[in-house]
């Protein structure tokens, strides 16, 4: 009878090393299909008050395409140069609009080298929650790439905060 509590206790002692040594991954919010079709959506919506049809891509935090529309009227280029925008917008972490400036600037003329799917043009949109990457939106087809960048952020205000009537 004496064996079952030092079992017991032998069992117990040897998972508290375990315990004490586990490690707490950080937790990550993610962007889902149904947020990425609202966004993309929404910028669409958006350009269209205007009388512009636009393509929207929308991508994870690692650039992996999550969803895409294409306007109607739209140009087949519009399709992989919306991907390329959100695409470097999320691998760099800033708008696009910041980075079509910096091939002009000293030390940055290799930027747009850095490998096929990065691309300097406005119309790409990082998204952000509570501070943390979780995708980036990009916009192809309009006229003026100001109005493709003014769309996109009123569309991820909507969406992310519920914000801009």
């Amino acid at each position: 009878m004496m064996r079952t509590p030092k079992i017991a206790a032998t069992l117990i002692l040897s998972i508290l090393p375990v315990a004490a040594l586990a490690v707490e991954l950080p937790q990550r919010y993610v962007l889902t299909v149904e947020l990425a079709e609202k966004i993309a959506k929404e910028a669409i919506a958006e350009c269209e008050k205007s009388d512009v049809s636009i393509s929207a891509s929308v991508v994870n935090d690692q650039g992996s395409l999550v969803y895409f529309s294409r306007g109607n009227g739209t140009g087949a280029n519009t399709v992989h140069t919306s991907f390329r925008k959100a695409y470097t917008s999320a691998a760099l972490k800033i708008p696009t609009s910041v980075l079509s400036r910096a091939p002009e600037a000293e030390g940055f003329s290799q930027l747009g080298k850095m490998e096929d799917d990065i691309l300097l043009l406005t119309g790409g949109l990082p998204v952000f929650y509570e501070g943390m990457l979780v995708g980036a939106l990009g916009l192809s087809g309009a006229p003026d790439p100001d109005l493709e960048e003014e769309c996109g952020e009123i569309s991820i205000e909507r969406v992310i905060t519920g914000g801009v009537d």
